[in-house]
């Protein structure tokens, strides 16, 4: 056999393997990334976190997440503090096989926010702690080698839109008063230190999201805040004679808790 022959077969041989990889890593690129989400989510935020679905084109540079799902820590009672329905992450695909991924745009489009007040805190607070205490632990053991070398991140442009944000106190039931909370838009994340683990970036992530709303809730009408445990209290009045009485104390202490969380 001729050494043309051998080539030709060689290469051959090396295109069907790179094909079958690309289709095998196609097939099961939706299934990959929900499974890294799920498991490695909620060692940063310490809270349920879960994904719909993952539809990806590879050649395109695209992938599209639905149905995000962030669940509440210990201790918060709403069904959940962060949820979309669609996520778009443009790509980069020259990148995605090197040791900092580029990703062009990141739109988080149309999120569903509970801010629950709960002692001192609040649940987006506690969230964005765990995520900086996570972060800071993986960058420390990354110092050595391990865990920290997984491939980085530059992320051009992330963008929150069109955001729905409530804010849910224990006093107030099920009742939430909303607070209108502005576009966000992020630039360069990672770009300054030539990329960013994915703890960086969630973090920084994190940070100005519960910034944004944090500050919407500093502005809440306290009335509203009062008006609805105070509807809640002379129901429970009606069937149970002077509980209306007894809750207006538990609404000051709301209402002064507020004003202490932000600093009013």
């Amino acid at each position: 056999m001729s050494i043309k022959r051998i080539l030709a077969i060689v290469a051959i041989a090396v295109v069907a393997v790179v094909a079958g990889a690309l289709v095998y890593l196609y097939l099961n690129f939706s299934g990959i990334v929900k499974a890294g989400v799920e498991t490695h989510g909620p060692r940063y935020t310490r809270t349920e976190v879960r994904l719909g679905g993952v539809s990806v084109s590879l050649f395109g540079g695209e992938i599209g997440i639905s149905d995000f799902f962030v669940g509440n820590p210990e201790g918060f009672k709403a069904p959940h503090a962060f949820r979309v329905g669609t996520v778009r992450v443009l790509v980069d695909r020259d990148s995605i096989t090197s040791d900092v991924i580029r990703i062009r745009e990141i739109v988080i489009d149309a999120p569903d926010i509970v801010y629950e007040l709960g002692g001192a805190n609040s649940n987006l607070q506690t969230i964005q702690r765990n995520v900086s205490t996570a972060s800071g632990a993986s960058a420390s053991k990354g110092q050595g080698g391990a865990e920290g070398q997984g491939p980085k991140v530059i992320i051009d442009n992330l963008y929150v839109t069109n955001a729905k944000a409530a804010v849910s106190a224990g006093v107030m039931g099920s009742k939430v008063v909303p607070v209108p909370v502005p576009n966000l838009h992020l630039k360069d994340i990672g770009k300054e230190k030539q990329g960013a683990t994915m703890g960086e970036a969630t973090k920084q992530v994190m940070d100005a999201v519960t910034g944004s709303v944090t500050k919407a809730a500093s502005a809440i009408d306290l009335d509203s805040l009062r008006k609805g445990a105070e509807e809640l209290g002379r129901g429970a009045g009606e069937a149970v004679g002077g509980a209306a009485k007894g809750t207006e104390g538990a609404v000051d202490d709301v209402t002064k808790g507020v004003k202490g969380l932000f600093g009013n």
